[in-house]
Protein backbone atom coordinates (compact mmCIF):
# COMPACT_ATOMS: atom_id res chain seq x y z
CA UNK A 1 0.00 0.00 0.00
CA UNK A 2 1.25 3.48 -0.83
CA UNK A 3 1.53 5.46 2.46
CA UNK A 4 1.03 8.74 0.57
CA UNK A 5 -2.37 7.54 -0.66
CA UNK A 6 -4.41 8.32 2.47
CA UNK A 7 -2.54 11.57 3.09
CA UNK A 8 -3.08 12.71 -0.49
CA UNK A 9 -6.77 11.87 -0.19
CA UNK A 10 -7.08 13.90 3.01
CA UNK A 11 -5.30 16.85 1.37
CA UNK A 12 -7.72 16.73 -1.55
CA UNK A 13 -10.72 16.71 0.80
CA UNK A 14 -9.23 19.64 2.75
CA UNK A 15 -8.71 21.65 -0.43
CA UNK A 16 -12.28 21.02 -1.56
CA UNK A 17 -13.73 21.93 1.83
CA UNK A 18 -11.75 25.18 2.04
CA UNK A 19 -12.53 26.13 -1.53
CA UNK A 20 -8.90 26.11 -2.65
CA UNK A 21 -7.60 24.00 -5.48
CA UNK A 22 -3.90 23.92 -6.16
CA UNK A 23 -3.51 22.49 -9.64
CA UNK A 24 -0.94 19.72 -10.05
CA UNK A 25 2.37 20.25 -11.82
CA UNK A 26 0.84 18.87 -15.02
CA UNK A 27 -0.09 21.24 -17.83
CA UNK A 28 -3.69 22.30 -17.29
CA UNK A 29 -4.65 24.58 -20.18
CA UNK A 30 -7.70 26.78 -20.11
CA UNK A 31 -10.73 24.95 -21.50
CA UNK A 32 -11.53 24.99 -25.21
CA UNK A 33 -14.81 26.84 -24.89
CA UNK A 34 -16.13 29.92 -26.63
CA UNK A 35 -17.44 32.84 -24.61
CA UNK A 36 -18.34 36.35 -25.76
CA UNK A 37 -16.91 39.79 -25.22
CA UNK A 38 -19.11 41.44 -22.60
CA UNK A 39 -21.81 43.58 -24.16
CA UNK A 40 -21.49 42.23 -27.71
CA UNK A 41 -21.45 39.00 -29.64
CA UNK A 42 -17.77 38.81 -30.59
CA UNK A 43 -16.62 35.27 -29.74
CA UNK A 44 -13.51 34.63 -27.66
CA UNK A 45 -11.87 31.22 -27.48
CA UNK A 46 -10.89 30.94 -23.81
CA UNK A 47 -8.05 28.50 -24.52
CA UNK A 48 -6.19 31.17 -26.53
CA UNK A 49 -5.76 33.50 -23.54
CA UNK A 50 -2.33 33.74 -21.93
CA UNK A 51 -1.23 35.11 -18.57
CA UNK A 52 -0.12 35.85 -16.13
CA UNK A 53 -3.80 36.43 -15.54
CA UNK A 54 -6.49 36.55 -12.90
CA UNK A 55 -9.83 35.17 -14.14
CA UNK A 56 -12.85 35.95 -11.99
CA UNK A 57 -16.28 34.41 -12.57
CA UNK A 58 -19.01 36.74 -11.32
CA UNK A 59 -22.66 37.56 -11.70
CA UNK A 60 -24.79 40.63 -11.03
CA UNK A 61 -26.94 38.42 -8.78
CA UNK A 62 -23.95 37.62 -6.49
CA UNK A 63 -23.42 39.84 -3.43
CA UNK A 64 -19.79 38.81 -2.79
CA UNK A 65 -19.04 39.42 -6.49
CA UNK A 66 -20.37 42.96 -6.18
CA UNK A 67 -18.09 43.59 -3.19
CA UNK A 68 -14.95 42.21 -4.81
CA UNK A 69 -15.24 43.96 -8.20
CA UNK A 70 -13.76 47.23 -6.86
CA UNK A 71 -10.89 45.23 -5.33
CA UNK A 72 -10.20 43.57 -8.68
CA UNK A 73 -10.37 46.99 -10.32
CA UNK A 74 -7.82 48.37 -7.83
CA UNK A 75 -5.54 45.39 -8.53
CA UNK A 76 -5.95 45.99 -12.26
CA UNK A 77 -5.08 49.69 -11.92
CA UNK A 78 -1.98 48.88 -9.84
CA UNK A 79 -0.72 45.75 -11.62
CA UNK A 80 -2.58 45.42 -14.93
CA UNK A 81 0.64 45.85 -16.92
CA UNK A 82 2.08 42.76 -15.21
CA UNK A 83 -1.00 40.62 -14.54
CA UNK A 84 -4.14 40.90 -16.65
CA UNK A 85 -7.53 40.74 -14.95
CA UNK A 86 -10.42 39.14 -16.84
CA UNK A 87 -13.93 38.97 -15.45
CA UNK A 88 -16.42 36.47 -16.84
CA UNK A 89 -20.08 37.29 -16.25
CA UNK A 90 -21.25 33.73 -15.57
CA UNK A 91 -24.78 32.52 -16.42
CA UNK A 92 -26.20 35.94 -15.72
CA UNK A 93 -29.80 36.27 -16.91
CA UNK A 94 -29.79 39.99 -16.10
CA UNK A 95 -27.61 41.53 -18.82
CA UNK A 96 -28.86 45.05 -18.11
CA UNK A 97 -28.16 44.65 -14.39
CA UNK A 98 -24.68 43.29 -15.15
CA UNK A 99 -23.94 46.30 -17.39
CA UNK A 100 -25.22 48.63 -14.68
CA UNK A 101 -22.98 46.95 -12.09
CA UNK A 102 -19.94 47.35 -14.36
CA UNK A 103 -20.75 51.04 -14.74
CA UNK A 104 -21.35 51.56 -10.99
CA UNK A 105 -18.09 49.86 -10.01
CA UNK A 106 -16.03 51.59 -12.70
CA UNK A 107 -14.56 48.31 -13.92
CA UNK A 108 -12.16 48.78 -16.83
CA UNK A 109 -10.50 45.36 -16.91
CA UNK A 110 -11.47 42.97 -19.72
CA UNK A 111 -14.93 41.47 -19.40
CA UNK A 112 -16.34 38.41 -21.08
CA UNK A 113 -19.76 36.79 -20.87
CA UNK A 114 -20.65 33.12 -20.47
CA UNK A 115 -24.44 33.18 -20.58
CA UNK A 116 -24.75 29.44 -21.31
CA UNK A 117 -22.27 28.26 -18.64
CA UNK A 118 -19.75 26.86 -21.13
CA UNK A 119 -16.92 26.91 -18.56
CA UNK A 120 -18.92 24.78 -16.12
CA UNK A 121 -17.04 21.48 -15.72
CA UNK A 122 -14.90 22.26 -18.78
CA UNK A 123 -11.60 20.70 -17.73
CA UNK A 124 -9.76 21.92 -15.68
CA UNK A 125 -12.63 23.99 -14.27
CA UNK A 126 -14.84 22.20 -11.75
CA UNK A 127 -18.60 22.06 -11.66
CA UNK A 128 -19.22 25.71 -10.74
CA UNK A 129 -21.23 25.50 -7.53
CA UNK A 130 -21.08 29.11 -6.47
CA UNK A 131 -19.61 32.51 -7.14
CA UNK A 132 -17.26 34.25 -7.04
CA UNK A 133 -14.77 31.80 -8.52
CA UNK A 134 -11.11 32.65 -9.15
CA UNK A 135 -8.59 31.05 -11.50
CA UNK A 136 -4.95 32.10 -11.85
CA UNK A 137 -3.40 31.45 -15.26
CA UNK A 138 0.32 31.31 -16.04
CA UNK A 139 2.07 32.85 -19.03
CA UNK A 140 1.54 29.65 -21.08
CA UNK A 141 -2.23 29.67 -20.56
CA UNK A 142 -2.22 26.92 -17.93
CA UNK A 143 -4.46 27.17 -14.87
CA UNK A 144 -2.16 27.19 -11.85
CA UNK A 145 -4.73 27.74 -9.09
CA UNK A 146 -8.47 27.90 -8.54
CA UNK A 147 -10.69 28.78 -5.59
CA UNK A 148 -14.25 29.62 -4.64
CA UNK A 149 -14.76 32.64 -2.45
CA UNK A 150 -14.47 36.37 -2.22
CA UNK A 151 -11.18 38.23 -2.53
CA UNK A 152 -11.30 40.71 0.34
CA UNK A 153 -8.26 42.90 -0.39
CA UNK A 154 -5.69 43.80 -2.99
CA UNK A 155 -3.03 42.45 -0.59
CA UNK A 156 -4.73 39.04 -0.57
CA UNK A 157 -4.77 38.90 -4.37
CA UNK A 158 -1.16 40.09 -4.57
CA UNK A 159 -0.12 37.24 -2.24
CA UNK A 160 -1.98 34.67 -4.32
CA UNK A 161 -0.44 35.93 -7.56
CA UNK A 162 3.03 35.85 -6.00
CA UNK A 163 2.59 32.38 -4.47
CA UNK A 164 0.78 30.69 -7.34
CA UNK A 165 2.16 32.43 -10.43
CA UNK A 166 5.54 33.57 -9.15
CA UNK A 167 4.84 37.14 -10.17
CA UNK A 168 6.04 39.70 -7.63
CA UNK A 169 3.54 42.55 -7.77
Amino acid sequence: MNPAGPAAGLLTVALVLTGCTAVSGEETPLPEVTVLEFGNTRPVELSTLRGPMVINLWGSYCGPCRREMPILQDFHEQHGDDVEVVGIDYQDPLADEAARLVEETGVTYRLLSDVDGEVNSADPFPNIMGLPFLALVDEDGNVAYMEYGEIESVDELERLVDEQLGVDV
